[in-house]
């Protein structure tokens, strides 16, 4: 099997539209039509991308699954950003950077559900850890819903050193930590932001920890004490948009 499966219309037609993703070739079950299915090959002839019609039960055993919508992408991987690219991009943001730091995510979903949400707040970029956290996947990029393709994700081997240089670029470093010395909804948040969210399971790893500025906690009424990982992102990142549309920076 060459290269790696991207399936569903919506991913494969990101996918398509994305400067960072190669697909090779793109397969559709035979019979499957439609408006959505047109727009697809339409984009896939202007990408020069060959379109081949293969039996349903093909996909479905390629992608492991039968809810590919009779669309599959053969892709030569996931493109990521270099440290350059993210700097180009913080840069291009003076007063108004953002960042999202992920410590050691492991589940794809709540990676491609972060991915989305940071893409939907409009951040600059995101940076991962190459060592004990889940890449960009296949199953990844379905769940940002093609996100994945429009921001750059830069992946690093030294976490609290790249904080150290996301610094250097002027950003204040804030971590996501259930014991967190600031509520969340207390905070005026700096103009320009790294925010670091830990694992599912552990949190932010205590030497990464050390290199944040300050943390932050969501308050929690009932009686489970945190979130994950996707939900406390989503909370914590749409408090900083609505903070920067009530007090916008010159």
């Amino acid at each position: 099997m060459e290269g790696e499966i991207l399936y569903g219309i919506n991913p494969v037609l990101e996918a398509l539209k994305a400067e960072r993703q190669t697909l090779n070739k793109i397969l559709v079950a035979e019979g499957r039509h439609g408006p959505p299915l047109q727009a697809l090959q339409l984009l896939a002839r202007e990408k020069g991308v060959p379109v081949h019609a293969r039996p349903r039960e093909v996909l479905s055993r390629m992608a492991r699954t039968g809810h590919h919508q009779g669309v599959i992408g053969l892709s030569a991987g996931f493109f990521y950003a270099s440290w350059e690219d993210l700097q180009a991009s913080i840069r291009s943001q003076p007063g108004h950077a953002l960042v999202l730091i992920l410590d050691s995510i492991e589940d794809p979903q709540n990676l491609g559900s972060l991915i989305r949400t940071a893409e939907a707040s409009g951040a600059q970029g995101i940076i991962l850890p190459r060592d004990r956290a889940v890449g960009i996947t296949p199953a990844v990029i379905k769940a940002s819903a093609g996100a994945a393709v429009y921001i750059p994700v830069v992946r690093v081997t030294n976490l609290a050193r790249t904080l150290e240089e996301l610094k250097k670029e002027g950003l204040w470093i804030v971590g996501a930590d259930s014991r967190g010395e600031r509520n969340l909804y207390d905070m005026k948040f700096d103009p320009n932001l790294g925010l670091v969210i830990g694992s599912e399971g552990q949190g932010i790893r205590p030497l990464v920890l050390k290199k944040c500025d300050y943390t932050i906690s969501i308050p929690m009424k009932g009686k489970i004490s945190s979130l994950n990982a996707a939900v406390a992102g989503a909370v914590i990142l749409f408090e900083i948009i609505r903070q920067r549309l009530r007090y916008p920076t010159k």
